[in-house]
């Protein structure tokens, strides 16, 4: 094993190694500023409270996941900041792990990230925070996903729950009038996130008015990610 992982969550995770390769998620649009970094770290930590084993690939050049992870007290999972996408097949039989989360960069353009990272993934999470900017770089994402047959789902982020349920009901439309599947979970928007993220503690151990609320929206994606991956393994993907 040749990625030098940091951030170490501590976990003697040899001893109970998969007999399987890991479960690769990436979290990728062609927008930036949705939300992907947010739900990586997050996934990630819950992941770790779940008593699963966790690690995230940086292969983004701003280096956000890893720099923010790198940080924090006891983050409960590894991450690695690695530009090649060629590593794919190495960070996959990293048995050691239960998930590897891969933080995209806003294009996928570049770097071989569709023809090598997508094209290894087990499931694709692509979120979504339903602004007019962000609907046609989601939708392009979407496309070019499945193009290449792999499992995906948009994930709507950065809800205000002040709005209520319109904001939400409406990106839900949008994405099945362009016939896109996406949860029904979904990942509200609250200055407990940030806030935590300044403290250097993860929103899984954050201690504010509205941080129980964002666990429990992560908690429902990964419930939902994890009901979607089983129905890919499944069917022998």
């Amino acid at each position: 094993m040749t990625i030098d992982a940091t951030a170490s969550s501590g976990a003697q995770l040899t001893a109970t190694a998969r007999s399987t390769d890991s479960y690769l998620v990436t979290i990728a649009n062609q927008k930036g500023g949705v939300g992907k970094t947010m739900l990586t770290l997050s996934l990630a930590a819950h992941t770790a409270k779940a008593n699963g084993r966790a690690f995230v690939w940086d292969i983004d050049p701003q280096a956000n996941a890893h720099d923010l992870t790198s940080v924090m007290d006891s983050p409960g999972y590894d991450v690695v900041h690695e530009l090649d996408p060629s590593k794919v097949a190495e960070m996959r039989r990293m048995r050691q792990y239960d998930t590897v989360f891969i933080d995209c960069p806003g294009s996928l353009e570049g770097r071989d990230i569709l023809s090598q990272i997508v094209r290894a993934s087990t499931f694709v999470l692509i979120p979504y925070d339903h602004e007019p900017e962000s609907v046609l770089p989601t939708i392009r994402t979407a496309r070019r996903v499945a193009e290449l047959g792999i499992p995906h789902a948009v994930v709507i982020t950065k809800a205000n729950p002040q709005v209520g349920a319109e904001h939400v009901l409406d990106a839900w439309k949008t994405l099945d009038d362009q016939q896109i599947p996406h949860f029904q979970s979904f990942v509200r928007l609250y200055r407990a996130w940030p806030n935590s993220l300044k403290a250097g503690v993860p929103i899984t151990r954050w201690n504010e008015r509205y941080a129980p609320k964002i666990r429990e929206d992560v908690a429902a994606v990964h419930t939902e990610l994890l009901l979607n991956i089983g129905r890919v393994v499944g069917a022998g993907r």
